[in-house]
């Protein structure tokens, strides 16, 4: 156990967090702030707040929340009461989005004129979109008015990364999930027991992973016709979605998603399809003829990746470092000595390797231009982020009642804590000393262990985290993804043959590509490439 994790329930342990509200910028002009006498900005006397205002706050559901507890509901539970109660905004209206419906939800909210004040997200995607519309009130006034607080809790790639113009379109919370110092994210999980049985070691190059893959498979290890390889690319229609650990090591970890992957090369802006697709699909396209890949993950979502786990039959997957907690539970029960152990990454050609960087910002806390209570938002993160004991009870509930101190560290106390999960909806800030202690609560702690001990993973720098999106990508966009999409799948799983690749870049290149190249790159140049060599430390 870390050190750091023996420090109580004292104020200590818990760092500035903040509401996982939106600062949001007035819809007036503000005056120009003072100077000091130091010569920095002093705040702006800001208007008059009224805490009456009704604040409407969007957040997305939780996987892990299986509802409230008995007589709570999202706007009647003891964590957002006391919420109320100690910021003193008693009109607080909580929203709990379907987050597969995120980007939907927000479209006709904005198309009907009737938004929230607040808009938690962790979707990158989202923030992008309505940033480039302009539907998004910047933040910057607001935060020098009211949100000191979040200012002390923010860092400066964070707000590198949410600024658009000069303009701080957002209100960004930085990444906080470190374990023995080592990013933890998703990873190559592989079942270690069976890799005993067998004498196998861990793959280290694209050779190696294949022969790995083939032994499980012809080995059967599970005796129940082994799947060696498991992914869920049904979720979102991504045929490369829960492949990263070979798409890692073709240099596209983490940017699959999105209608042109970049990757900085050279010094260059340029698409990481050009370079690395034909041989990533020639690769894929043999581990899928072979049946190394599941032959099924193209429809598979996670529910079906998970029961293939948990029933004992699939070898491999890439997942987080807060699913084998699920996966042990139900796998033990008919095989208690299953053992899951997360891998080193797998090397590609010329050194290629890693998943993408920690993104700077976690989570997003966005204001659409014409909330009305923008102000009293920002001054609710403030309240919350001030008052330490309304974060501790928040993050982990009543100290004999959900947890108690065994040793000086928290544990839970089980059914108690367990009814009580949906306080994420309500955990407004984290950070790193948040973060850890709710992990060992939710009991992480083995899967963070072995995660760190694979060694660093997310490594490779992803410049898209920090491009804006461009006219060109909004209007072209969906188009290009949905063709990358149908072309890479059936290139995969044999329906096309590998020369198709050629036909899809000419199709993509008709249907916009070259013109989305063009507009970041010259972003790149006014921009980026500043970005890119300040932030890109190897």
């Amino acid at each position: 156990m870390q050190k750091r994790l023996k420090v109580g329930m004292t104020s200590g342990l818990i760092v500035a967090i903040t509401a996982s509200m939106i600062l949001a910028g007035c819809s007036k002009e503000t005056e120009k702030p003072a100077q000091s006498a130091a010569g920095t900005a002093a705040p702006a006397q800001g208007a008059k707040l009224n805490k009456a205002a009704k604040i409407r706050i969007a957040v997305p559901d939780n996987a892990g929340v299986k509802g409230f507890e008995q007589g709570a509901s999202a706007n009647e539970n003891q964590f957002l009461n006391a919420i109320k109660e100690k910021t003193g905004y008693t009109n607080i209206e909580w929203n709990v989005i379907p987050a597969a419906n995120q980007l939907d939800t927000y479209n006709l909210m904005f198309a009907s004129g009737e938004v929230y004040d607040l808009i938690y997200t962790n979707d990158l995607t989202i923030f992008k979109r309505f940033s480039a519309q302009g539907a998004l009130m910047p933040v910057d006034s607001l935060i020098q008015q009211y949100g000191s607080e979040v200012s002390k809790a923010t860092t400066d790639n964070a707000w590198t990364a949410v600024t658009v113009e000069g303009k701080k379109m957002a209100i960004p919370v930085p990444p906080y999930s470190k374990y023995e110092n080592v990013d933890l994210g998703s990873g190559f999980l592989a079942r270690q027991d069976w890799m005993d049985k067998l004498g196998l070691k861990a793959p280290k190059n694209l050779d190696e992973l294949y022969t790995f893959l083939k032994t499980m498979k012809e080995k059967d290890p599970s005796g129940k016709g082994t799947i060696p390889y498991v992914a869920a690319a049904g979720n979102n229609g991504n045929p490369l979605d829960g492949l990263d650990v070979i798409t890692a090591a073709f240099g596209m970890s983490g940017i699959t998603n999105l209608a042109v992957p970049f990757i900085v090369k050279d010094g260059k802006l340029v698409d990481a399809q050009d370079v690395y697709l034909k041989d990533m699909l020639t690769y894929l396209n043999k581990l899928y003829k072979e049946g190394l890949i599941d032959n099924e993950y193209l429809f598979n979502k996670s529910q079906q990746v998970t029961e293939k786990i948990t029933s004992g039959k699939a070898a491999s997957t890439y997942t987080g470092y807060w699913d084998p907690v699920t996966y042990l539970a139900s796998l033990n029960k008919t095989d208690p000595n299953a053992k899951l152990s997360y891998l080193p990454i797998v090397e590609g050609a010329n050194g290629l390797k890693g998943y993408s960087m920690p993104a700077p910002v976690s989570n997003f806390y966005i204001i659409p231009k014409n909330a009305k209570n923008a102000n009293e938002a920002v001054d609710l993160l403030n309240a919350y982020l001030k008052d330490k004991e309304l974060q501790k009870f928040v993050n982990y509930g009543k100290e004999g009642v959900h947890y108690e101190m065994v040793n000086n560290v928290l544990t839970p106390k089980k059914p108690a804590y367990d009814q009580i999960i949906y306080k994420l909806y309500y955990r407004m800030w984290n950070s790193p000393d948040i973060w850890l202690p709710n992990a060992i609560l939710g009991g992480y702690e083995p899967a963070m262990k072995s995660y760190a001990q694979a060694g660093p993973q997310m490594t490779a720098f992803n410049i898209n985290q920090y491009r804006p999106q461009t006219d060109a990508e909004l209007a072209k966009g969906r188009a290009l993804i949905d063709l990358r999409n149908e072309y890479v799948a059936k290139i995969i799983n044999g329906a096309l043959p590998l020369t198709a690749v050629d036909e899809y870049f000419k199709k993509a290149d008709a249907a916009g590509r070259q013109d989305v190249l063009k507009a970041s790159q010259d972003w790149f140049e006014k921009e980026g490439k500043a970005i890119y060599e300040k932030l890109n430390k190897k």
